[in-house]
C-alpha cells in the first residue's frame, strides 16, 4: 500500500513542543523503549551504478532501494526491506529473516532467497545476480516515534544521524560517523490516504518547510 510521506529538518526545540503535544493524543510505537525511543540500524544495498543515490540526487521520481533493518542492536526482528517512491508516494515491504539468513547475505551468499515464495526476496535476488547489488553503508539514528489510528499516521522523530563506512554489522555500535549537527532532526510524517487537521495543527505543518532527505543519501556521501 502506497503512502504519503513528508519530511523536515526540524531543531531540538521545535521538537519539544510537538511532542509536548503529541503524547496526549498519539500511542508509541511498539519498539520505544522506557525513555520513549530506540534506535534503529540499517544496512543498505545498491548496484554497480550506485542507482539509489544517484537517483534520489538526480530527482527521479520513481525509485528503488533495499535495506536489512535491525531495532536497538537485536536479532529478534531483521527485516530485509523493499522501499519504492511513486513520485510523492512510497510502498515500503519487507520479508523477516533469521540471524543466520542475515549472516548468509552479508557474506554474498543469496541462493535461499530464491526458494523464499515472496516478493521482497525474489525482487532482491535479482538486481543482486543482474545488477551486482551489494552492501553499501550502515545508517543508524535514534528515532521517536508516535501513532494516531485515524489515517495510519505515523510522526517520527530521527536523532543523531550516522553512518558506518565499509561496514557490515548491524548487531554492535561499532565506530560511525555523525552526519547531521546534534541539534538537528529529521522529522517523518508518515499516513495513509489523508493527514487528520488535529496532526496538521499540532505539528504546526503549515509552518514547516518541506524538504527532500535522505538518511541513505547523506550517508553514503560521507563514504565517497
Amino acid at each position: 500500500m502506497y503512502r504519503n510521506e513528508l519530511k523536515f529538518i526540524i531543531n531540538a526545540h521545535q521538537k519539544f513542543l510537538m511532542a509536548h503535544k503529541l503524547r496526549n493524543f498519539c500511542q508509541r510505537d511498539s519498539f520505544s523503549d522506557a525513555a520513549g525511543g530506540y534506535i534503529i540500524s540499517s544496512l543498505y544495498f545498491d548496484d554497480y551504478n550506485q542507482s539509489a543515490f544517484f537517483d534520489k540526487t538526480n530527482g527521479i521520481r520513481d525509485r528503488k532501494k533495499f535495506r536489512i533493518r535491525v531495532y536497538n542492536y537485536q536479532s529478534d526482528v531483521i527485516k530485509l526491506e523493499r522501499k519504492i517512491k511513486r513520485g510523492n508516494l512510497t510502498d515500503k515491504s519487507h520479508l523477516q529473516i533469521s540471524r543466520e539468513e542475515y549472516d548468509q547475505l552479508v557474506r554474498g551468499d543469496v541462493s535461499f532467497l530464491s526458494h523464499k515464495d515472496d516478493g521482497v526476496a525474489k525482487d532482491f535476488y535479482l538486481y543482486y545476480r543482474t545488477k551486482n547489488l551489494r552492501s553499501r553503508v550502515v545508517v543508524e539514528y535514534c528515532r521517536e516515534a508516535y501513532i494516531y489510528k485515524y489515517g495510519d499516521v505515523r510522526i517520527c522523530f530521527d536523532t543523531l544521524l550516522k553512518a558506518g563506512i565499509f561496514q557490515d554489522d548491524l548487531f554492535s555500535n561499532g565506530h560511525r560517523i555523525s552526519v547531521i549537527p546534534p541539534d538537528q532532526m529529521i522529522l517523518e510524517v508518515k499516513y495513509t490516504g489523508y493527514l487528520p487537521d488535529v496532526i496538521r495543527n499540532l505539528i504546526q505543518l503549515k509552518n514547516l518547510q518541506r524538504q527532500s532527505v535522505s538518511k541513505y543519501a547523506k550517508c553514503f556521501v560521507v563514504g565517497m
